[in-house]
């Protein structure tokens, strides 16, 4: 299991945010949680970041648990060490995936039963 303290969580992310002037945001990332569309592979996947009310400042690394709005998707790319970017209109963030968490039993798709 990842290391996120978040049992909803898909994934951890090590992430970095660029400043403004390398053509981050204007304003950190903060509240409850963040979204925004990541790119792994050159696909994009729309996901939260979970942030529990912690604010992501520009040019420092985090540990981020993210939750995706379809797991299906992005398990098809998902692989700890992948690079990954934060996508605003422009990239706005870059890192790598730490940590994938298991699909919860409850979620998960069993095959159906052949007859």
């Amino acid at each position: 299991m990842a290391s996120s303290a978040h049992s909803n969580a898909d994934a951890t992310i090590k992430v970095r945010f660029r400043a403004p002037e390398q053509g981050g945001r204007a304003q950190p990332a903060g509240g409850r949680w963040f979204g925004c569309p990541m790119v792994i592979r050159g696909e994009g996947f729309d996901c939260r970041l979970l942030l529990d009310g912690k604010t992501l400042e520009p040019e420092r690394w985090y540990e981020v648990p993210v939750k995706f709005l379809s797991r299906e998707q992005a398990d098809t790319v998902l692989a700890v060490g992948q690079a990954i970017t934060l996508w605003e209109g422009k990239t706005i963030a870059e890192g790598f995936i730490t940590g994938i968490d298991p699909v919860p039993a409850e979620t998960r798709r069993e095959p159906a039963p052949q007859v």
